[in-house]
């Protein structure tokens, strides 16, 4: 038997950076087109005050998902 992962799928949820009581979530996951697989973001809205947030979550998704 083999098993082949075709997509992995991450959602990040952080407090909203905005006056409300909201939630922010970010979903970044793998999708092949057919010529290749790609990284791909989904969001409404997804603050951060720090680009090594960005590199920590980025760097999160490639452990987890193997890349």
């Amino acid at each position: 038997m083999q098993a082949v992962i075709e997509e992995i799928s991450i959602t990040y949820s952080q407090e909203c950076d905005e006056s409300s009581q909201d939630w922010q979530s970010l979903k970044i996951f793998t999708s092949d087109n057919g010529s290749g697989k790609y990284i791909v973001f989904e969001t409404e809205r997804w603050a951060i005050d720090s680009i090594d947030e960005l590199i920590e979550i980025l760097n999160d998704f490639k452990l987890k998902a193997g890349i």
